[in-house]
């Protein structure tokens, strides 16, 4: 045993985690005049144990603009006009196309329509977790980022594939402008951020439609950065005159000033009809080389700087969905950025486009030298679930990601991968299989199946159950979450102090956290100084026992300030910081 007195700048927090760890003992003792007694900590060196090698990771969910709007460096909101489409109900219809009424753009959010009934989010979020409440920060409705320019009317048009036999997005937008011209604006996620003498790159998929009495066929486009209010100009570029067949340009553009609140507009010459199906800006450092790199560079250094030793994702409630046609599904999100549909983001309500997605987890998993955590849908969403009879569909999909990401360069599966421009497979030795799923139906008849398929085709993976499934099932490690409030997070510090002989299988305590001050009173954001000790205390419990919990993260990772759904977060940022 070894007893000395703290730091006076560092016995507070010393002393918390040592006493949380149950080795150590405050004995009272002199302290300077007018100053608090100090503590004297006893301790015993000699008890301990190795570290599980994976034992801190990260969890990364497309929740509060995680990567839309946030670690995914793409500055264009709905840059393929999916979440409009969804928001005003073109999606749910059998229409082909919407003319979109002026009076939509007045507001700052566009109200989901019943189709997709606000009581979801209500239903979804956190279902099943305790000390859960909804948040008064969660989005409205659909963010509001693009609006016509003037007089310009807008119609949303049915969408329909670039290339034949290729895949569409969910809709394109026609602009209709008079003599005057008009044009059309993005405001980007709360701002488009420029910064002096940076370069930004533009991508357009543009094409002239004009109508029967439009007489000016080939329409001059100009695209500007500019400030919020459209007055001063920091950058702009002639995209020229546009065809009547689809075009997709791209040109650089490079601001004169530093402005956190710009916007893009692209502005059309006169009487025109102009078909947009895509705009994209990227900061130029990020479409450097053949292969995008999608990251914000900060944001990136910040997970650098945590030095996980793995990275579950994408999800999480993400990857459920309130109900399965809005789940989030790997196979749409591979291929040029351009062709990804998009989907709607049910539990966190807003749209993703899709531009994380599991080629770009991967890239993030290899940035951060940290072992991926795949997690896939099961066939169960928050309101509906597929029988096990049925459910073989999903397993050969569960099979075919793993090809994807593992597989030969020139298998079905792998050979995709290799024309995103990654030849050498990744190691996948982690899969989820499905989210807090236990109890609902048809879980464990659909665990069962899949980790029949992927042990006998992948016998070195180590496959995750959402619970401990006892004897129902075979299981390599369970999920276990918790989110709570400071005093029961401290207390649970103990959990696995006396867990029973787990044999072949370990705890994965893949989200945890404090959500709320005391039981049913939600913390207010962004948390507090109490919270974090809480959880600091917690994770003493965790590693002190890490021989029967091999890996642990805390979550939410993420929060963009402008959509604080969740209260308490790691990582809280905005569009520059």
């Amino acid at each position: 045993m070894h007893q000395c007195s703290a730091a006076w700048c560092k016995q507070g927090c010393l002393a918390i985690a040592l006493l949380a760890l149950g080795q150590a003992r405050c004995v009272n003792s002199a302290a300077p005049d007018g100053l608090a007694p100090a503590a004297k900590i006893t301790f015993d060196l000699s008890k301990g144990h190795a570290m599980a090698e994976h034992l801190w990771g990260i969890f990364f969910e497309e929740i509060s603009h995680a990567g839309d709007g946030g670690l995914y460096a793409e500055m264009i909101s709905d840059r393929s006009f999916g979440g409009l489409a969804y928001a005003l109900g073109l999606s749910h219809s059998e229409a082909t196309h919407l003319a979109v009424p002026a009076r939509f753009f007045e507001h700052e959010y566009f109200p989901i329509p019943p189709a997709v009934s606000s009581s979801n989010l209500t239903n979804a979020r956190l279902s099943g977790w305790a000390s859960a409440a909804p948040s008064e920060y969660s989005l409205q409705g659909q963010p509001r980022s693009w609006l016509p320019v003037g007089k310009t009317a807008v119609t949303l048009v049915r969408q329909q594939p670039i290339n034949a036999g290729g895949r569409s997005s969910t809709a394109y937008i026609k602009i209709s402008t008079d003599d005057s011209g008009g044009g059309l604006t993005n405001t980007g996620y709360w701002g488009i951020p420029v910064e002096k003498d940076q370069d930004y790159q533009l991508a357009v998929i543009i094409q002239s439609e004009p109508s029967g009495d439009v007489t000016n066929k080939e329409p001059r486009v100009t695209a500007k950065l500019e400030s919020e209010t459209g007055k001063e100009v920091y950058a702009s570029a002639d995209l020229g005159a546009i065809s009547n067949s689809w075009s997709h340009s791209k040109v650089m553009l490079t601001s004169n000033a530093t402005d956190a609140k710009g916007q893009l507009t692209l502005y059309v010459e006169g009487e025109a009809d102009v078909a947009v199906r895509l705009v994209s800006l990227f900061p130029a450092e990020n479409v450097k080389g053949a292969v995008l790199q999608p990251f914000r560079p900060d944001l990136l250094q910040y997970l650098k700087d945590l030095q996980p030793r793995f990275v579950r994702m994408p999800g999480g409630c993400y990857v459920e969905g309130v109900r399965l046609e809005t789940a989030a599904w790997w196979k749409p999100s591979i291929g040029p950025f351009w062709e990804r549909p998009g989907h709607y983001n049910s539990v966190w309500n807003y749209w993703s486009t899709d531009g994380m997605g599991v080629f770009e987890y991967f890239q993030l998993a290899e940035a951060l030298d940290a072992e991926p955590v795949w997690v896939i849908n099961n066939g169960i969403a928050h309101e509906d679930s597929i029988p096990a009879a049925h459910i073989w569909p999903l397993v050969q999909d569960a099979l075919d990601l793993i090809e994807f990401v593992s597989g030969a360069a020139d298998s079905e599966w792998g050979s995709l991968r290799n024309k995103m421009g990654r030849s050498e497979p990744w190691d996948l030795n982690y899969f989820a299989i499905g989210n807090e799923d236990c109890g609902k139906p048809w879980y464990v008849e659909n665990y069962i199946a899949f980790f029949t398929a992927i042990r006998s085709k992948y016998p070195h993976m180590r496959l995750i159950s959402n619970c401990d499934m006892d004897d129902h099932a075979p299981t390599d490690l369970f999920d276990w979450h918790m989110y709570t409030d400071p005093q029961n997070m401290f207390d649970r510090r103990h959990d696995f102090d006396n867990v029973p002989n787990l044999q072949d299988k370990q705890i994965f305590a893949s989200e945890f956290g404090v959500v709320s001050d005391r039981p049913g009173t939600p913390i207010s954001f962004p948390g507090n100084a109490r919270a974090a000790i809480a959880e600091a205390g917690f994770m003493t419990g965790v590693e002190r026992n890490s021989e029967q919990v091999a890996m642990a993260a805390f979550a939410p990772l993420f929060s963009n300030w402008n959509d604080r759904v969740w209260p308490h977060n790691l990582i809280i940022f905005d569009n520059h910081r």
